[in-house]
């Protein structure tokens, strides 16, 4: 990727219903991005046409003319300003998505804006992702902070596809409670009792809730990984932003998602990896890493003995 691109993506979900999760930064205060976001005539400059009355509480229905003939209905869920949206929108008649933006003030009267576009279908994420890129720039031009990155919507088609095509999948059974698989995820506490437990240095912090974040770090071997939190279902789903960093730098626009399923014998682990891969390469060698941790957790939870830490 360009480095002066500026937008972080991240691709999670299954081959059913996909979720994209797109942010950037804006050299603007939070205010004046939620009044860019929410005032209908200023909604118009960067997204769409509010079609009449626009939504005032959660339950109010809506309407927005994207152009071109298109209009497309939606409802409020949530909104605390200015801070938070959620609404259910429709790409089709029965085809409901839920779209989550969050506003977060930073240094310097900087504000990130993050959205989630969930449980769309697998055929539709290529245009959300493109479009939501896209409206993200024209929003730079409405809080005044105009850029120069934006680029042809096929080629932002292109770099998701590209996170999709070569996802590392895995399945894993273990024999223990879906409740207790769950728990060995929940905290940072959790984490350190299976995670990296061969090396003697591992720090492990995590803020299990969506919008938090975590950092398992190795210092004596110069490797970490770290990302934020994007989906925290208890004892369904969790999804996070995954970046790798050692003595070559930090991986981009990566994403992993961990699913449980309960079955007659414990529990059904289900993780897909994803990134901007042009080839299988890197999810084999993530694959490999992958085996080795989760091996340690199923081991651990169904009572076997992994030895303690080694240099």
């Amino acid at each position: 990727m360009n480095t002066a691109d500026p937008f972080v993506r991240a691709l999670t979900g299954d081959e059913t219903e996909q979720t994209i999760t797109v942010s950037r930064v804006y050299s603007a205060p939070v205010a004046e991005v939620w009044h860019a976001m929410t005032t209908p005539e200023r909604i118009a400059r960067w997204y769409g046409t509010i079609v009449g009355e626009p939504p005032r509480r959660a339950g109010d229905r809506f309407e927005v003319d994207l152009g071109g003939g298109v209009v497309r209905r939606a409802v409020l869920e949530d909104c605390e300003a200015p801070t938070a949206i959620v609404y259910t929108w429709w790409s089709g008649d029965d085809d409901p998505g839920l779209v989550r933006i969050r506003l977060d003030a930073l240094r310097d009267a900087e504000t990130r804006v993050t959205v989630q576009h969930d449980r769309l279908r697998p055929h539709r994420m290529l245009q959300y992702g493109a479009g939501w890129e896209s409206n993200l720039v024209s929003l730079a031009a409405a809080v005044g902070a105009p850029d120069e990155t934006d680029v042809p919507g096929e080629l932002r088609a292109q770099r998701w596809d590209l996170l999709r095509s070569h996802a590392l999948r895995m399945q894993l059974p273990i024999a223990a409670p879906v409740d207790e698989v769950w728990a060995a995820w929940a905290d940072g506490d959790a984490l350190a009792s299976w995670w990296w437990t061969h090396w003697d240095d591992v720090s492990v912090e995590a803020d299990v809730r969506a919008g938090g974040r975590y950092r398992i770090a190795a210092p004596s071997h110069g490797i970490s990984v770290a990302g934020e939190y994007l989906l925290v279902e208890p004892g369904s789903r969790l999804a996070f932003t995954w970046v790798w960093t050692d003595d070559d730098g930090s991986t981009q626009d990566e994403a992993v998602e961990v699913r449980f399923q309960a079955t007659d014998a414990g529990t059904t682990l289900e993780l897909r990896h994803t990134g901007p891969w042009g080839d299988a390469a890197p999810a084999d060698s993530y694959r490999q890493g992958w085996d080795f941790v989760l091996g340690v957790l199923a081991r651990r939870l169904s009572g076997e003995s992994v030895g303690g830490r080694e240099n």
